[in-house]
């Protein structure tokens, strides 16, 4: 049995792969916070909910509504698409990077994939603890 190829730590790779780009792209506009005429880019934010509506396949990986008073989910098909997200200020020469915005979503960022690597390794310690002989 190999583990990366089950639906729980593919999804769990795949989302940590997401996060990781997106960190990627904050360290990008914090880079070019001087740069002149410079745009934020950040990942689409409803990215990984498509990811994992990709990854059902229609095999029944959906959320279920059970009461009415529940948000509906979407369910497009296509990967997270870097887009271009200004921040709330735009300086004379046109940069639109907020340094404190940006520090921001890193550590919101950073903070989901502990959570993420957290789940993975209970993952993993199941595993070990399913495969542990009776009694030990």
């Amino acid at each position: 049995m190999d583990l990366a190829n089950t639906q729980f730590f593919g999804l769990l790779r795949a989302r940590l792969d997401h996060l990781s780009e997106r960190q990627r792209l904050i360290a990008e506009n914090i880079a070019n916070s001087s740069t002149p005429s410079y745009r934020p880019r950040d990942l689409d934010t409803a990215g990984f909910e498509r990811m994992l509506a990709s990854a059902a396949g229609g095999r029944g990986l959906t959320m279920t509504r059970t009461n009415p008073a529940h948000m509906v989910a979407g369910g497009a098909t296509e990967a997270p698409q870097v887009v271009t997200r200004d921040d709330s200020e735009t300086t004379i020469d046109g940069n639109a990077v907020v340094l404190e915005e940006q520090m921001a979503r890193a550590a919101e960022t950073r903070m989901q994939y502990e959570t993420g690597l957290a789940l993975y390794q209970k993952g993993l310690d199941l595993v070990r603890m399913a495969a542990r002989a009776p009694g030990r």
